[in-house]
């Protein structure tokens, strides 16, 4: 019984070493050009370009989104209320604008002449009632307060009459071109206040999706406070997507930017993927990798981006990757 259970124990540290010498002759005789990595978390913040009260969200959280999407719009009834009134001083500043283009009616002209006409007559009269009065005076046959009453009102006369005059001009020369210039201000001024309250109705008020992702987490819901500063929705890139990996300067030889490779996992077939990036600096290996004989190794960093439109590959998740050599 006691040489069966020697046998035991020789046969099972015999069994132990075999697989122990089997496991290192297989992890050293892994090919240069094989490296392990993890699918990069990709991911944006979303907000609100203005700020206000969320009227709508769309997705829930592990909902996937399309770019160009809307997922989320806020209440924009007092931005409506003050573009119409946008819209009116527009219209209005348009309108003057066009009269100060086209100048001062014939027919204001014409009834500013009449005007003009008339008060030359009635100065004439006075200025006549006046001399009459000035000779009757000297005669001691009317007052002197007949007098000093038709001065007065020759007087009258001729300050309504040059005031007339003076109006006729300005209307036959129409407006300066400092306030035709002016006009035109305004309503360019009036015309970029409705730009912007439509852009934030129809723009900033929406939150659209940027790229093609999984909504990972959701930070509001209706009736909240947006504001630009405030994420709303963060949003996983599907595709494409980054995987980093570490080689040691002996494959480094053997990776170039622009190469292909090929992804794969244990659960998932293989991916193609491009290097599109190489560190150019040495660094210890981090935790991540997967072999034990790199954790202590001076290694570079390489990126490598693969097409995933079907989302094969998960973000964090372990994966092998193969260079493939002389591309």
């Amino acid at each position: 019984m006691k040489a069966l259970r020697i046998v035991f124990v020789l046969l099972l540290i015999a069994l132990l070493a075999g697989a122990a010498c089997w496991f290192r002759t297989h992890e050293e005789s892994a090919p240069l050009t094989r490296a392990w990595g993890n699918v990069d978390t990709r991911q944006i913040s979303l907000a609100f370009e203005a700020s206000g009260r969320i009227l709508e969200l769309l997705p829930e959280e592990g909902a996937p989104v399309k770019a160009g999407e809307m997922i989320g719009k806020l209440d924009t009834e007092a931005l409506r209320i003050e573009r119409d009134r946008a819209q009116a001083e527009l219209e209005r500043a348009l309108a003057q604008a066009s009269l100060s283009r086209e100048g001062y009616r014939a027919e204001d002209i014409e009834a500013q002449r009449a005007q003009t006409l008339a008060l030359q007559s009635r100065f004439e009269l006075a200025r006549r009632t006046y001399v009459r009065q000035k000779e009757l005076a000297r005669a001691n046959v009317s007052s002197q307060q007949n007098l000093d009453d038709a001065e007065l009102s020759l007087e009258a006369s001729r300050r309504e009459l040059k005031a007339s005059e003076a109006q006729l001009h300005a209307l036959e020369a129409g407006l300066r071109p400092q306030e035709v210039a002016a006009a035109e201000a305004a309503s360019r001024s009036a015309r970029a206040a409705v730009a912007s309250l439509d852009y934030q109705i129809e723009k900033a008020s929406v939150l659209i999706a940027p790229a093609d992702g999984i909504i990972r987490t959701r930070l509001a819901e209706p009736g909240d406070m947006a504001s630009p500063a405030r994420t709303i929705y963060q949003l996983s890139i599907v595709s494409p997507k980054w995987i980093r990996t570490y080689v040691t300067e002996n494959q480094l030889g053997l990776v170039k930017e622009g190469a292909e490779a090929v992804i794969s996992t244990d659960t998932i077939g293989e991916v193609k993927a491009r290097v599109a990036w190489i560190s150019s600096t040495a660094e210890f290996t981090p935790k991540t990798v997967q072999t034990a004989e790199l954790r202590t190794a001076l290694v570079y960093e390489v990126r490598l981006e693969a097409d995933d439109p079907e989302n094969r590959l998960r973000l964090g998740q372990p994966v092998t990757v193969d260079f493939i050599p002389g591309n």
